[in-house]
């Protein structure tokens, strides 16, 4: 099994510190832990120890997408990364190899101990006026299930938005506001109960976001209703005024959460251009997106 190095690389590795970084940083990306990473070191010369990184694996875990996203990775330096598979273990020793000399071998071992650790997250996508065509092919083309979330006055304008996204999209979510852009299941619960109730009969599959934290239930307001509710209380806030660092750095909190966790994205063509960047890191670190959980009192 070999990748080539390509032949456009215009970098170089300064020194073995460097590849080791290179190493580091592509198995953080996979949500690879310290525990299932051994490195022994063998003396190759008077100048030159060759470290093997032995890393313990599940066995779902894809040995060869982590093989090519780290050729990927060392190719721009002149890297090649010539690997071999035993059999019937399906273990790979991964070479790299820098200017005919094998500096560092990654030996990926399945360990039958280990569980595919994947961690659950919902996206949510919020929009201040209807998306255009180009912000729903976006979306649609990310092949996931994130919700566009659509803010409404009336039950008749969420019937209406309905039928004008039509089948172009199916993930879709309600988000009941005052005349003033304010929530209005927070700002007004007896109105908020009135619009509900005309919301089931005008779209009675319509589901509802609202934000509420565990200390302040809803469940005496919506509990007269038949409609399914969406909780982003304790959802992350992403907007573009963050900055792309640090919408990143928000993103990367959804690797660390154990329990579902939960970002809601003010959309535009930045702010889904950088979750489009952002996604496949993601997954590759074994987050997998799935709907928001649904909540029915």
């Amino acid at each position: 099994m070999l990748f080539a190095a390509s032949d456009a690389s215009t970098m170089r590795l300064r020194n073995l510190a460097q590849a080791d970084s290179l190493i580091q940083k592509e198995l953080y990306d996979f949500n690879i832990s310290d525990q299932q990473i051994r490195v022994t070191t063998t003396r190759v010369d008077s100048n030159f120890s060759r470290k093997t990184y032995h890393v313990g694996l599940p066995y779902q875990f894809s040995k060869t997408q982590f093989h090519a996203e780290l050729n990927s990775r060392l190719h721009s330096y002149g890297v090649e990364t010539p690997a071999q598979v035993s059999f019937p273990e399906k273990n790979v020793d991964i070479h790299l190899l820098y200017r005919g000399t094998v500096i560092r071998t990654i030996s990926l071992q399945t360990d039958p101990e280990l569980l595919l650790d994947r961690n659950e997250a919902s996206l949510l996508v919020s929009f201040d006026n209807f998306p255009d065509e180009e912000l729903i092919s976006t979306l649609a083309s990310l092949g996931e299930p994130i919700p566009i979330v659509l803010k409404i006055e009336t039950p008749i304008q969420a019937n209406e938005l309905r039928k004008r996204l039509g089948d172009r999209y199916n993930h879709l979510l309600f988000w009941l506001q005052t005349s003033s852009g304010k929530d209005l299941i927070k700002e007004n619960p007896s109105a908020a109960r009135a619009k509900l109730k005309q919301l089931e009969e005008v779209l009675p599959q319509a589901r509802i976001l609202q934000y509420e934290h565990a200390d302040a239930p809803s469940e005496k307001l919506i509990a007269q209703t038949d409609l399914t509710f969406i909780n982003a209380g304790d959802a992350l806030l992403l907007h573009e005024d963050l900055g792309k660092a640090s919408f990143f750095e928000e993103l990367n909190k959804l690797r660390s959460n154990r329990n579902h966790s939960m970002a809601v994205i003010t959309g535009n063509e930045t702010t889904l251009t950088w979750l489009e960047e952002k996604l496949p890191e993601l997954k590759k670190a074994g987050i997998e997106i799935v709907p928001p959980p649904q909540m029915n009192y």
